[in-house]
């Protein structure tokens, strides 16, 4: 739900600038992690004393540690829970240390958002479940979600038509991540009338094997007669349709048949607009021919698009630098107050 206050005003109350606020709110909401010239990228600025200027600041408030990446690199967490706090984020989900391949996600992330400052996205978990059941009418239950969180895997969305998804690949020794993603969002995916994939790498190496995957779990979209609407093809809602008017007419008991279809059905069919496709399909008069020949002009497009990140990550062997030095942050743990009572 929309926040009632602005986060980046209460971020500007204790010290930081404008601009500094408003990095740090993209940053706990999408990331939790930045690199150096990832701010000064968004500031626009050449390297220099401002990117200097937030770290000092943020590191002697408390809310940023830095990890050293050996070479004199380093990557900033913002671990400190009142930033989170500030961002309305109360699960603080990005604050906790995670592993190499999960920071390096994170910064991928930021990075794609980033480049995308001007598009419309949905970013945060509460606008996903927003738009998804109130937009477009789906149900909750069919959300992807791990352990009863929707949408954990914080990736964003971007709006239009049609939909984009990400998909961030940090370089995986194997594809069961991405099927895993590709299995938590197909109740979703199956239920658009078009989307796009984007898989978001910083290598080519991993997108012919994904490109496989996504074929492999999405074959019934390119069947025929079978659209994102109804996955197991046309032919499969009007037996849905067949199936429910018998059983509704109670003339006679309803086949096994009936009842595989009723039950694979009513798991399928549950948006707005299969409902307007079924009370058509129900008036008779050339409905069925009219419906078909609508699918197929209207039915849309699914795309799986690489998308290769121009940067890179100084990932290796994340760890903490042995003394703090407070001019890059400090890994020790923060004892800042709250910048305001919740």
């Amino acid at each position: 739900m929309p926040l009632s206050y602005d986060p980046i005003s209460v971020l500007q109350a204790v010290g930081y600038t404008e601009r500094e606020a408003a990095f740090l709110y993209l940053t706990a909401v999408h990331s939790g992690y930045f690199l150096r010239r990832q701010y000064v990228r968004f500031i626009q600025r050449g390297r220099g004393a401002l990117a200097e200027q937030l770290l000092r600041r943020a590191s002697a408030l408390g809310h940023i540690q830095s990890i050293a990446c050996g070479q004199a690199r380093f990557v900033y967490h913002v671990h400190a829970s009142a930033i989170y706090e500030a961002a309305g984020l109360a699960a603080l989900r990005h604050r906790r240390l995670k592993g190499d391949a999960s920071i390096k996600s994170r910064l991928m992330v930021l990075d794609f958002v980033l480049d995308h400052l001007d598009d419309p996205m949905l970013d945060t978990r509460e606008s996903k479940v927003l738009h998804f059941t109130s937009a477009l009418g789906l149900k909750e239950a069919m959300l992807p979600s791990v352990h009863g969180a929707a949408f954990a895997d914080d990736f964003p969305i971007l709006l239009g038509s049609p939909l984009r998804f990400t998909f961030f690949d940090e370089g995986a020794l194997s594809s069961s991540a991405f099927e895993k993603f590709l299995g938590r969002y197909r109740a979703v995916l199956d239920a658009l009338t078009g989307f796009a994939l984007l898989y978001i790498v910083d290598s080519p190496e991993n997108i012919e094997r994904a490109r496989t995957v996504f074929g492999s779990k999405h074959r019934a979209l390119n069947a025929p007669g079978a659209f994102s609407l109804t996955p197991r093809g046309f032919e499969h809602l009007l037996e849905f349709v067949r199936a429910r008017e018998r059983v509704e007419a109670r003339n006679e008991p309803p086949t096994l048949r009936d009842l595989a279809v009723l039950r694979e059905g009513e798991a399928i069919y549950t948006t707005p607009q299969h409902h307007t496709l079924l009370a058509e399909l129900g008036n008779g008069n050339g409905a069925v021919e009219r419906v078909r020949l609508r699918l197929r002009q209207q039915s849309g497009h699914v795309a799986f698009l690489p998308v290769v990140l121009p940067y890179r990550y100084p990932i290796h062997r994340f760890k903490f630098e042995g003394q703090p030095k407070p001019e890059l942050g400090s890994s020790n743990g923060s004892s800042a107050a709250r910048l305001f009572e919740l």
